[in-house]
């Protein structure tokens, strides 16, 4: 597995591995939200690979004068679930953030379907919002430190 910069040319692997992720990870509306962040985002966005398939993606942001980092658009394959695509990228994430020694703060929004993958990071739960992302589908808000493990 490689970790690497996203490139325009990832958009379309990366399109259809969000799609499979319908409805189970995503709501169907998010699909126009992703499609539009890829081509304008600037902030560090990285791809994971595997015998020279795309298999998943993670960036992540500054905000609040860089003292917070907010992990965005994490997703993986599930045809490949088991293959450690999101462990990967979250690590590499991780250890990116931790080159921004201002950042006392990490913050996560996911769902019901993913928080208990962000807790092995040692992710902490602070609050749910029922139906946020899609009907069944729950914001759950998680943070924890720079410091904090690399995986449980």
């Amino acid at each position: 597995m490689t970790v690497r910069n996203y490139t325009p040319n990832d958009a379309a692997a990366l399109l259809a591995i969000f799609r499979k992720n319908i409805p189970d990870a995503f709501g169907e509306h998010e699909i126009d939200d992703y499609a539009g962040f890829l081509p304008k985002n600037q902030d560090p966005y990285f791809v994971a690979e595997h015998d020279g398939r795309v298999t998943g993606a993670c960036g992540y942001y500054l905000i609040r004068e860089g003292s917070v980092a907010r992990i965005c658009w994490i997703l993986a394959d599930p045809d490949l679930r088991g293959l450690g695509s999101g462990s990967t990228l979250l690590r590499h994430v991780l250890d990116q953030i931790r080159t921004h020694p201002q950042v006392t703060i990490i913050e996560c929004e996911t769902s019901q379907v993913a928080y208990v993958f962000f807790e092995k990071f040692g992710f902490q739960l602070h609050y749910t919002r029922p139906n946020h992302w899609a009907p069944g589908l729950d914001l759950y808000f998680m943070s924890r430190t720079p410091t904090g493990p690399s995986q449980k």
